[in-house]
This record gives structure tokens, sequence and C-alpha cells, in this order.
């Protein structure tokens, strides 16, 4: 009498049929953690980036912020922290006026707006179709991080006024 009654190949077609969902949910645990450390380092950047702007874009007391300093200066900065990959980022500088200094009405309250773009080309088969931004054929995901800062402004001394 046999106790186990062995049938060939099902050990095979069973990984067969699960190897595959096993993959795709690997893969989407790695492709997810890869975004997300992505995100970070972007989000930092753009952080940094305006920082960078609010210290640098005005080069008067009580002057109006320049926004060709900002963006040569970060483009600098883009370069010297991403080296090859710089060329990717694209990054956007926009300074806002949020208000007027009432004591003094020639100094203007402004606010520098840095938006970073990473087009984020995905690595894994399948979860690069699921995570992509349209079109999904082409398996990129942009990331995007917005940062804003107050520009850094010198008052004019009561004398000059």
């Amino acid at each position: 009498m046999k106790l186990f009654h062995r049938e060939r190949g099902q050990v095979t077609v069973e990984l067969m049929l699960i190897l595959p969902v096993f993959l795709l949910v690997i893969f989407f645990v790695l492709e997810y953690g890869n975004i997300a450390y992505r995100t970070v380092v972007l989000n930092h950047a753009s952080y940094e980036f305006a920082r960078i702007a609010s210290l640098v874009g005005v080069d008067k007391p009580s002057g109006l912020a320049n926004r060709t300093i900002m963006q040569q200066k970060i483009d600098h900065a883009k370069r010297k922290v991403f080296g090859q990959e710089a060329d990717r980022l694209t990054v956007q500088v926009k300074v806002e006026t949020t208000g007027m200094d009432p004591m003094y009405k020639k100094h203007r309250h402004q606010d520098v707006v840095v938006t970073v773009v990473y087009p984020l080309k995905l690595a894994f088969p399948g979860t690069s179709y699921i995570l992509a931004n349209e079109p999904r054929r082409e398996g990129i995901r942009r990331l995007t991080a917005t940062a804003r800062m107050p520009v850094e402004k010198a008052y004019l001394s009561s004398d000059q006024r």
C-alpha cells in the first residue's frame, strides 16, 4: 500500500503560478522605497535651494530680489551637489511680494518659491508601469518638491531714508 501518492511536476506548476506575483510584490516594495528615498532627497534639495536664493537674492539694502542672481547661484549649487544628474533636474524660481513695510514704504517683504522637478526612471518591470506618470510606457515618475522662504534683506538706516 502506498502512503504517499507522488505527482510529478506539481511543485513546478505551483511555483510558476506564485513566482510572478511574489516577484511583483518584491519589485513594488523596492521601487516604492527608491521613490521614497528620492522624494526625501528632492525635498531637502528644494529647501536648500530656497535657502540659498533667500540669502543671495538682494544686492542692496531694501532692494528688490533679483531672480537672475538666485537662479545662477542655485544652478551652481545644483551642479556641485548632483553632478551629472543635475541636467535632469528642473529648478524654477519665483519671487512673490507678500507685503509692504508700514514704516518704510520702499521696503517690500518678498518670498522666494523654489520648485524642483526630477524625472525618476523606474527600474523594475511591471511596477514601473503601475507607478509611472503618463505616458506609462516610458516608465518615468516625475517627482516634485516646493519650498518657500522669505528673502533676507537689510533695512536702510533711518538717516538714508
